[in-house]
């Protein structure tokens, strides 16, 4: 991707992230990257468009790392599967906070982008959490459980803290985006999985 279209996607990250989209204007973003508005235009078609890449661009990378880190697995039990993937989600979400809540605030808001993003990636990620338990269970290594509803559990606890950083920090006075925070999140999770899928 050339200079001008990493520009205007690092300055709509970070106007989104601290206007919302739609209180940002493509000239506010236009302004911040140092480029005309028509440049906008013409490499994404509107501020839709730049949105649109973004998110394409956070979920298709999160996807390829998680492809390369199952690769070569078979051999490894289901519970340390589960803990790499968990944490692997975790670091990613840390690593890219500001997307990660864009991604999510404009989920919560009934669209057409919203249903687009939840039937492409959001999809994904279930399965890439599901995989993992359902082999798991498969295998014997779990106990059986619903599938669905552990992932809406796991996801729930691995989305909040990056929805809502605010509220952490305020309420809780944890730093979510410490690699400290992501630990102690890690283990959580994974004290919690531990407590239903391993056999006692």
């Amino acid at each position: 991707m050339d200079q001008t279209k990493m520009r205007i996607l690092s300055a709509a990250a970070k106007l989104f992230d601290v206007h919302g989209y739609k209180g940002t204007s493509v000239r506010q973003i236009a302004s911040v990257a140092q480029v005309n508005s028509a440049l906008i235009s013409y490499h994404f078609e509107g501020k839709q468009g730049v949105l649109e890449t973004l998110i394409a661009s956070y979920f298709e990378t999160l996807f390829r790392l998680l492809e390369e880190l199952e690769n070569g697995q078979d051999d490894i039990p289901a519970y340390q599967r589960l803990e790499q993937v968990v944490q692997l989600y975790l670091q990613f979400q840390c690593e890219h906070a500001p997307i990660t809540r864009l991604i999510h605030r404009e989920l919560s808001v009934e669209s057409m982008l919203a249903r687009e993003v939840m039937t492409l990636y959001m999809s994904r990620w279930k399965h890439g959490l599901s995989r993992v338990i359902e082999g798991g269970v498969v295998s014997g290594e779990f106990l059986p459980v619903s599938i669905d509803r552990t992932v809406l559990a796991m996801t729930s606890q691995m989305i909040y803290p990056f929805l809502q950083p605010q509220m952490v920090r305020q309420v809780y006075d944890l730093e979510p985006s410490s690699e400290e925070f992501v630990q102690w999140l890690q283990t959580s999770i994974m004290c919690y999985l531990r407590g239903f899928l391993l056999p006692a």
